[in-house]
């Protein structure tokens, strides 16, 4: 069957018909993924470790391609430019939704252009702080940060996970606390270190390191639970702040046309390539997390996210760039 016979016997077969067709057939061709960063960084290394295995297990070519610029917003206007056949991906932070909110100028709508297909690992971030500090845990953070109003807090940069976490982090507190971002987390964690600067939330893979060495003191990690690259490090929640949860991860999405049943393949593709044993000791060696859950559990995920960064971001005025 040449390919304008198969269009119009889908055709025939109506819209639904039509979806569930393709998506048997799909993937039949080369897939694009757009990566809104530069070559190296932990979405970029996610996506590439993942979208190899994915191939694979397909045996269609995957090409990476690496589109920063306009504070990741080139990447997500090519694939909106693109055609919504599931051909053309982007990667996400988990929170792509509320990308709007923290960019006022994007000449699209990500809450309703854009979709969540499927997670690729988790971040694990924590809280540093520099051995000026007078504090060896949460509690003791607390009371010396009440002691010195605007405590200053180091992230790799406005408006990242990182940020929001710090903002969320001094709000159930009750303190007040001044952001401090930097061009990436090298340069934070480096001012801590130097003691330049009491605070700052980063990776813990970075941190890590450093704690070890016995430069900077790691006081909590921001999920609700203990990572499993750490496990002795408790979550800021046992320190005494009820209920913190600051996550984040990276993800694949895809324009909101692409046809549903396409999507579940995708998702079922992310999702087994996650979970295989290669891949999984690739991206925790790299310092991350595998994530796989199911399609209903990730929609539950970023509904709950959005609600508890949603109030954080208007309540605060957090924009990329301020």
């Amino acid at each position: 069957m040449n390919r304008r016979t198969l269009i119009k016997s889908l055709a025939a077969l109506g819209p639904a018909s039509a979806a569930s067709a393709f998506a048997q057939e799909y993937p039949a061709r080369p897939l694009r993924l757009l990566v809104p960063y530069t070559a190296g960084g932990g979405t970029d290394l996610a996506a590439r470790v993942v979208m190899k295995k994915l191939s694979e297990q397909w045996a269609q070519p995957i090409v990476v391609e690496n589109k920063p610029g306009a504070g990741a917003a080139l990447a997500y206007i090519e694939l909106l430019r693109s055609r919504p056949d599931g051909y053309v991906l982007t990667t996400g932070s988990g929170v792509t939704s509320l990308l709007n909110l923290l960019n006022s100028k994007l000449p699209f709508d990500a809450a309703t252009e854009l979709v969540e297909v499927a997670p690729l690992a988790s971040v694990p971030i924590v809280l540093v702080a520099s051995n000026k500090v007078p504090a060896g845990n949460v509690a003791e953070l607390i009371a010396y940060a009440k002691q010195h109003p605007g405590l200053s807090f180091g992230t790799p940069g406005p408006a990242t996970p990182h940020h929001l976490a710090g903002v969320l982090f001094a709000s159930m507190a009750g303190l007040q606390m001044t952001h401090v971002g930097y061009r990436g987390t090298a340069p934070a964690v480096q001012d801590v270190v130097g003691e330049h600067l009491p605070l700052a939330i980063v990776g813990l893979s970075t941190a890590i390191q450093f704690a070890r060495s016995g430069q900077l003191k790691v006081l909590g990690v921001g999920s609700s639970r203990r990572s499993g690259l750490a496990p002795d490090i408790p979550t800021l929640a046992e320190g005494g702040l009820t209920g913190y949860d600051a996550s984040y991860w990276y993800d694949i999405c895809v324009a909101s046309g692409v046809p549903q049943p396409v999507v579940e393949r995708l998702h079922a593709g992310i999702t087994k390539a996650v979970q295989d044993h290669d891949v999984r000791a690739a991206l925790t060696a790299a310092g991350l997390e595998p994530m796989a859950v199911t399609r209903d559990e990730y929609r539950r995920m970023l509904r709950s996210e959005r609600a508890k960064w949603e109030p954080v971001i208007r309540a605060n005025n957090i924009q990329m760039g301020s």
